[in-house]
């Protein structure tokens, strides 16, 4: 998919957030841990979405989805191995299926799970802790083979090396219907994480966190529910970071949930931009050129990492200097390659990316991952002429109607191919 991107110097109108992209992947697993129904609500109209759901259909889960209320009702029938092993490939979240499997104690294979490769992201964490639950796990031609064997009853206590919101979240899923306790120490409490635990606790599991520790008592079953899927905070702050790119802008964002976007917000205003914020509104007036800034992107509540590159960019029309770290994902910088395509002043040393106040000329650009794609939008806007921006197929994955949210705010943008 090619599309076409005129420049603007100024940007007004509304945008409604839809249901959290990373969010709903996990609470669609989460049925595959009861036998009752469960009903999810405010559900993004994405191409991961679609796929999570040929995946669940093929492991053995009926679903209904109705695309006017937004709703997805899905019923765990017999939960069976993967038959197409594709679908895994396609989706980075197609390891919370992994663990769902785990879960359910069959036996099974698996081929590497898929998403954007913008970076090494192995899964040993998650495979580690599956061999403490007593599945021998054997790997043969980048096909991995899970086969059960006498499950491990006893207290397990797991570290993280390092924070992982994946691992935490499978972790979770295979803990809740054992037999006795499991710890997990240095775990992840990102937004996602929170609320797979605020669904799987309405739906009967035992789950407590204090501090960065999380405490599971197994339960005997879980039951059906109906839950809310929260607003995308990754899509809102990539809304608010192109309302901070152009020259001037006045846009309200509908449908935010502030709480878990503190730090973009703080962001945001030290970049010297007007934005006020009334119940799950935001507004955002632009007057003057944004100052630089010095940003780490880290774990939650620190600035997401999954904002980076589109902050990076906004940062290019910045009239002072700016530097970014990312502590989660370094590697993450294919959006620098695009910018140096359009002449764009940027370096990266030491795991640190250096940005200068740059004209920006028209190019091709190459949506290298999802948030990549993105980036090349603003870098298309403020472009000196026309751009284009090929693979935008891969944008579809994690924003709903982003053609049509686009052009509510004055951009031209149009499908080429």
């Amino acid at each position: 998919m090619k599309i076409k991107v005129e420049p603007i110097k100024f940007i007004n109108g509304t945008v409604t957030i839809s249901g959290s992209k990373n969010t709903i992947l996990p609470l669609m697993v989460c049925s595959m841990l009861s036998k009752e129904e469960v009903v999810l609500n405010n559900v993004p109209k994405i191409s991961d979405v679609e796929v999570m759901k040929s995946l669940l259909k093929d492991i053995g889960i009926t679903i209904k989805h109705d695309y006017e209320k937004k709703q997805l009702i899905l019923k765990k029938e017999k939960i069976k191995k993967v038959n197409n092993l594709d679908l895994i490939k396609k989706i980075r979240a197609s390891i919370y299926v992994i663990g769902g499997l785990v879960a359910n104690r069959i036996n099974f294979k698996s081929c590497y799970p898929g998403g954007c490769s913008f970076s090494d992201r192995p899964i040993n964490y998650h495979l580690d802790f599956f061999k403490k639950l007593k599945y021998k796990i054997t790997i043969k031609n980048n096909v991995l083979y899970f086969k059960k064997t006498k499950s491990n009853s006893q207290l397990i206590k797991y570290t993280l090396p390092q924070k992982s919101l994946g691992a935490t979240i499978n972790i979770l899923y295979t803990s809740v219907l054992r037999k006795n306790t499991t710890i997990i120490e240095n775990a992840s409490l990102e937004p996602e994480v929170l609320e797979v635990i605020k669904m799987l606790n309405l739906m009967g599991a035992y789950i407590k966190i204090y501090n960065d520790t999380i405490l599971i008592k197994g339960v005997r079953k879980l039951k059906g529910t109906e839950f809310n899927v929260v607003s995308d905070r990754i899509e809102a702050g990539s809304y608010m970071l192109l309302a901070c790119a152009v020259d001037k802008s006045d846009v309200i964002i509908k449908n935010v949930d502030c709480i878990y976007l503190s730090e973009v917000i703080e962001t945001i205003k030290q970049l010297g931009v007007n934005i006020k914020i009334h119940e799950n509104n935001v507004r955002i007036v632009k007057e003057y050129p944004t100052k630089g800034v010095n940003k780490k992107a880290s774990y939650y509540p620190m600035f997401p990492t999954d904002l980076q590159q589109i902050l990076t960019v906004t940062c290019l029309n910045s009239i002072t200097s700016s530097v970014i770290v990312d502590e989660v994902y370094p590697e993450r910088i294919s959006q620098i390659k695009e910018i140096k395509k359009a002449n764009g002043k940027v370096m990266y040393k030491d795991k640190k990316i250096y940005i200068n106040h740059s004209n920006i000329n028209s190019s091709n650009f190459y949506a290298h991952d999802l948030r990549c794609g993105f980036a090349c939008i603003i870098l298309s806007i403020l472009a000196d002429n026309v751009s284009t921006i090929e693979n935008f197929e891969i944008v579809l994955r994690g924003y709903e109607d982003i053609l049509d949210k686009l052009t509510a705010l004055k951009i031209k943008i149009n499908l080429v191919e």
